[in-house]
């Protein structure tokens, strides 16, 4: 098994029109899995892609599946933390032994561009829920 970061970046400038270079990018979530060697990027981001957008209702009926006990906890932790669903224009970047792969949401699967300059935010953190926690009980 090889572990795989998954960085999912949402694009605050252009939602639903695709990723151009220079474009604003806002690190808003990541998540590690241990995955077979042969892996693509392509296919890590299809799986981010499903998991942000699927009804948390139809993952609940696949916990018992091979890895659907993790893909309904990872959606529910992006859902707790209100994060919209990942569109076109957003940036999926998936780092595997020490190399980056960057992949930009297209109206039909992903395409492949250079790192990406405009990029705010950080991984998912402790102190991240903790602040999201925070804002929920005092609004």
């Amino acid at each position: 098994m090889t572990p795989h970061l998954i960085t999912l970046l949402h694009n605050t400038e252009s939602r639903f029109f695709p990723y151009e270079p220079g474009h604003a990018l806002t690190q808003v979530f990541s998540h590690w899995r241990h995955l077979t060697a042969p892996t693509t990027a392509e296919q890590c981001a299809d799986w981010a892609y499903h998991v942000c957008n699927a009804d948390l209702d139809r993952l609940e009926t696949a916990r018992t599946t091979p890895g659907g006990e993790a893909d309904f906890l990872v959606a529910c932790a992006y859902r707790l933390l209100r994060l919209r669903s990942l569109s076109v224009g957003d940036v999926v970047a998936v780092t595997t032994d020490g190399h980056t792969t960057w992949l930009a949401c297209e109206v039909t699967g992903w395409r492949h561009v250079d790192t990406p300059t405009g990029r705010t935010g950080r991984a998912l953190t402790a102190e991240t829920v903790y602040r999201h926690l925070r804002v929920g009980h005092d609004g």
